[in-house]
């Protein structure tokens, strides 16, 4: 859920419970303050027939008015209470009950006791509650309706730099090297918020820009060396005696794969700074056929039997990396497997697999792709399925390995890359 729609959800709420409360305790407010403005006026009528009772020595007429009745009952009681109570008195004319407020008090004359009863009709007094209740709900839903076109429009214009600072993130690519250009807010908080967020990406991108002029000087300060001991080697190796040849062979061998290494860890550091972003629609199909005449020799020197089975399929993707990931995989095939083995490779419009036979892993299936894992035997640095792992990650492409059919089995589902 939105901030704006949370943050109006909860103030309409509140608000509505604000208003019902209040309003309830209005309706009874202004019910006792009516009532007693009644009770007042049935004080008057009171006083009005004791002093007549006292001025006269007899009682006043009784009186049926519409909205008031006086009545008069002899009692033979000597002790009579005063009260005052809320009845429901029937209208000849109306034929309908209707409610009263009577006052009853005692009234003597010549020894007699009298009970007097005043009637005030509260019918106006209910009218003119009806009247302000509606008032009141209208009040109500105009303030409610208040409350929402402010939450919609007023809180969403001042709410407005915070969406803009969030887009502006949404935006921002380390690769463009761009500082990030926020709006400038008359609100304190937001502007804090964008001088921090600004901080945040100025120093982001400064450790990104360190990081790879390091990655991209280490790597070509580790070339120079490298080709110089191969060159030096080679001329050793050349003119030195039968006894130091092995020794120097095993230099050599060592500097060629450290250089493979170095690059490997490279096209690594690459791959995790998105330095591969420009995709394009490949034929996948296309490309397979070409990385098989392009190991035909290493399958052949090892008598491996390609079998494959491929749909016309198109993806968009980088295509240096899928060469990369195609070429780690056929050669992984190809250096994992038995003499006079097989190699089956399938390709539809839901996946990509390719499977050999060869030895057992010696480690935990789940770690096959982590960086410098490999098998007891393997003279390789470990780092070609990290490699693949690392592309289908970066190009949203899952990727899984299981055994079937003491065959190693490795998976690429295209589902949602296809074009």
């Amino acid at each position: 859920m939105k901030l704006l729609s949370k943050y109006s959800r909860v103030h309409i709420i509140t608000a509505c419970t604000i208003l019902l409360i209040s309003s309830f305790a209005y309706y009874f407010i202004i019910r006792t303050i009516l009532l007693k403005q009644i009770d007042k006026d049935l004080k008057v009528e009171e006083q009005e027939i004791l002093d007549y009772v006292v001025a006269n020595k007899i009682l006043p007429h009784a009186s049926d008015y519409k909205h008031q009745q006086i009545r008069f009952q002899k009692i033979k009681s000597s002790v009579a209470f005063r009260s005052t109570v809320n009845t429901m008195e029937y209208d000849a004319k109306l034929k309908e009950y209707e409610p009263y407020r009577r006052l009853s008090f005692p009234v003597r004359i010549n020894n007699e006791t009298y009970e007097a009863s005043v009637y005030k009709s509260q019918v106006e007094t209910e009218d003119l509650l009806q009247l302000i209740m509606l008032i009141t709900a209208v009040l109500f839903i105009v303030l409610l309706s208040l409350i929402f076109i402010i939450n919609r429009f007023v809180l969403g214009k001042l709410w407005q730099p915070f969406f803009n600072t969030l887009l502006q993130l949404k935006k921002f690519d380390l690769q463009s090297m761009q500082p990030l250009i926020l709006t400038k807010s008359s609100i304190e908080e937001f502007e804090e918020l964008n001088r921090s967020v600004t901080q945040m990406t100025d120093k982001v991108r400064k450790e990104f820009e360190i990081l790879k002029t390091f990655t991209d000087n280490a790597s070509h300060e580790m070339q120079t060396p490298l080709a110089i001991i191969r060159s030096k080697l080679d001329l050793l190796i050349q003119s030195s005696f039968e006894t130091q040849v092995e020794q120097l062979q095993a230099i050599y061998n060592a500097t060629g794969r450290l250089t493979k290494l170095n690059q490997t860890l490279l096209l690594l550091a690459k791959i995790d700074n998105n330095q591969y972003q420009k995709p394009e629609v490949v034929s996948l199909k296309t490309l397979l056929e070409s990385k098989f005449q392009q190991f035909d020799e290493l399958i052949k020197g090892k008598h491996l039997t390609l079998k494959y089975d491929l749909q016309e399929v198109c993806i968009s993707i980088n295509k240096d990396l899928v060469e990369l990931l195609l070429n780690n995989l056929l050669s992984n095939a190809i250096k994992h497997n038995y003499q006079r083995g097989s190699i089956e490779c399938i390709l539809t419009a839901e996946k990509f697999l390719i499977a050999n036979p060869g030895p057992a892993l010696s480690f935990d299936s789940a770690n096959i792709f982590d960086r410098f894992k490999k098998g007891s035997n393997s003279d390789g640095s470990g780092l070609g399925l990290a490699v693949v792992k690392q592309i289908c990650d970066a190009s949203n492409l899952p990727v899984s390995y299981f055994l079937l059919n003491d065959k190693h089995v490795f998976q690429i589902s295209l589902a949602g890359k296809i074009r």
